[in-house]
């Protein structure tokens, strides 16, 4: 497996560079659980999160564990920041109001974003009809290409909801009639059967032994990059960044 330090990030980027596939046949793509933008330590990160995506050259992110006005975080509208930061489209969609603000999922791309939508997928709990959100958006990528790019956060408490949301995640996708990528942080291991249903319509772009969490010694992976079956696509490039912005670790691989 693949681990780059905070201090060789740069050095990644060169290599990208050297890759003579051009621009517009690769797609950059990475996923970040980013802990309300704090380290493991609750110290925050959020301008190295942006350093970061800026270095590593990605085109589309997706992000779980966003504040927005939280007073937890300061009252900073993160995924805005992270846009301003970067210089990236942005979209942001709340799992439920929080400390004043909301708390939720976002969407960075250098390419132009449409049809926001905040799909509402179910969970097991003792609260009456809870919800949690699935962001997606259209993303034009090219004059003659748009993807739906989706970006979700499965519950961490149960089992049955995970499995739940998959489905109607997988479901969403198969309406939509656009290739499809789905970046997230799923709570769930690839042998799991949640990622066995996602699998069914997308392609885990990263082994199984690519992981993520925690970030301070990882041996679970929960993080996905999942790309549309139906597409034909290569990974040029795939790696775990061996950084400790959050209490998850980024993902990112390059299709061409």
């Amino acid at each position: 497996m693949k681990k780059y330090s905070s201090y060789t990030i740069i050095l990644f980027l060169m290599l990208l560079l050297q890759n003579n596939i051009t621009a517009q046949h690769r797609l950059n793509i990475m996923t970040y659980n980013i802990h309300h933008g704090n380290d493991d330590k609750e110290v925050n990160q959020l301008r190295a999160i942006a350093d970061l995506i800026s270095i590593s050259g990605a085109d589309i992110i997706g992000l779980q564990e966003v504040d927005s006005v939280c007073l937890r975080s300061g009252r900073v509208d993160q995924a805005k920041v992270l846009a301003e930061l970067t210089g990236m489209h942005y979209a942001y969609v709340r799992h439920f109001a929080f400390e004043g603000g909301s708390y939720g999922l976002a969407l960075l791309s250098k390419y132009p974003i449409s049809k926001l939508t905040n799909h509402r997928l179910p969970i097991a709990s003792t609260i009456p009809n809870e919800t949690r959100a699935l962001l997606t958006a259209e993303v034009l990528v090219s004059p003659k290409k748009k993807w739906l790019v989706g970006v979700a956060h499965f519950d961490y408490r149960d089992a049955d909801s995970r499995i739940n949301q998959a489905k109607q995640t997988t479901s969403i996708y198969k309406k939509s009639g656009l290739p499809g990528i789905l970046l997230g942080d799923m709570n769930a291991e690839p042998d799991s059967e949640p990622i066995a249903i996602l699998s069914k319509i997308f392609q885990d772009t990263q082994p199984s032994d690519y992981f993520t969490y925690p970030a301070n010694s990882p041996h679970k992976k929960i993080d996905y990059i999942f790309v549309d079956i139906r597409q034909k696509f290569r990974i040029l490039e795939k790696s775990v960044l061996h950084v400790n912005f959050s209490d998850h670790r980024p993902a990112i691989t390059i299709i061409e």
